[in-house]
């Protein structure tokens, strides 16, 4: 399984417990209503958390059914499906914070389907399905940047008033708890899976279906290399040789390793296109190529790593371009084009995920020492 390797994840620099890293079950025990704890550092490690549960994972595994039951007798939930119910009742915060600060009051229950939230939260969730994931984190963060604006003109003794912090806190910090505890299970499945290249297939089809035409084919490739861009280049290069993110590979080795592959499908492909004929993978074995192609591109540095990926990506889209529909459709065929444009660079946002999100972490932790997780292998 992918998790995060360090024993002593649970305590921060300063002696305290780690919101974010710390097992989920003792954050849920904490009293954070109590005077001694800071409202807005354990927000902001609760949004951290939360808005990291998800690095990594594609479209697909988003989708996919499965989280949870619908409390009101509706179709399972999906990661989407959680992740937008937190982002909607952070819209929903927004309007009534901004109300209970100009006539101190706040919403009851009755104003909620008269109480009834499982139907609520279902009618909420229609509105929501629909979003593209990538828009849904950006709609998300903007929304939970707006509340928590919004709620810091409020006093704490309002926040932390029995009228005030049913609504204040769960709106932020509670409202997230609680949905990690079925995110944080499943989005380690969903990654798990992602990894051994599972494109989370439906009844609606799959992008690994070698039927897929060819502009469909090149659209799920742009959302693909979209959450590559989101993931991956968003990391500040001198993290990307700081650690291991699996097992003897940095950042920048996984970044490589893809770039490596580009180059080798894109010589299948050209190959073919010149002699009809197909080759197969390499004659040592993938292992064996993988381990020498890491080898020799250890001396790159970020920069020319990224510069090797960006060359490779455009040249192997050039040559699956040129091939006809029955050559793309080719299983030989397939095998180069939606494995190398697709499968493997979702396999590997699925391993390095979580390390370019904890990336981020460092500027907030306390002392402004933080250390970089590294993650198992699958």
């Amino acid at each position: 399984m992918l998790r995060d390797r360090f024993e002593d994840d649970r305590i921060g620099p300063t002696g305290m417990i780690d919101l974010r890293r710390a097992p989920l079950a003792d954050v849920r025990a904490i009293d954070f209503r109590s005077l001694s704890r800071d409202f807005w550092s354990d927000e902001a490690a609760c949004w951290n958390r939360f808005d990291a549960v998800g690095a990594g994972l594609d479209d697909a595994a988003w989708r996919y059914p499965g989280a949870a039951p619908s409390d009101a007798g509706g179709s399972d939930w999906s990661f989407l499906d959680h992740f937008a119910h937190v982002g909607a009742w952070q819209e929903l915060a927004i309007e009534y914070v901004d109300r209970a600060e100009l006539t101190a009051v706040w919403p009851s229950d009755e104003d909620y389907d008269g109480g009834d939230f499982d139907r609520f939260n279902e009618r909420l969730r229609a509105d929501w399905t629909s979003i593209d994931p990538a828009e849904l984190r950006a709609r998300a963060r903007d929304s939970h940047d707006r509340l928590v604006e919004r709620a810091r003109r409020l006093t704490m003794e309002t926040i932390r008033s029995d009228a005030g912090w049913g609504w204040v806190y769960m709106g932020l910090h509670g409202h997230q708890l609680d949905h990690l505890s079925i995110l944080e299970p499943w989005a380690e499945t969903l990654r798990s899976r992602q990894a051994e290249g599972d494109p989370f297939a439906t009844d609606e089809g799959s992008i690994a279906d070698p039927t897929t035409p060819l502009p469909g084919f090149l659209v799920a490739e742009g959302i693909v290399h979209r959450q590559f861009e989101e993931t991956v280049r968003a990391v500040p290069q001198q993290f990307w040789e700081q650690a291991a993110v699996t097992p003897g590979w940095t950042l920048k080795d996984h970044v490589a390793h893809i770039a490596a592959w580009f180059e080798e499908a894109s010589e299948a492909v050209e190959d073919h296109l010149r002699s009809g004929g197909w080759r197969g993978g390499p004659n040592e074995g993938v292992d064996a190529w993988n381990a020498r192609a890491a080898a020799r591109d250890r001396h790159l540095t970020p920069t020319a790593a990224l510069e090797r990926f960006d060359l490779g990506r455009r040249r192997l889209l050039a040559a699956v371009r040129s091939l006809t529909p029955d050559d793309l459709r080719d299983p030989e065929g397939w095998s180069w084009a939606y494995e190398d444009l697709h499968g493997h660079i979702r396999q590997h946002l699925a391993m390095v995920g979580p390390f370019c999100a904890r990336v981020g972490w460092l500027a907030v932790i306390p002392g402004g020492v933080d250390p970089v997780p590294s993650l198992a292998g699958t």
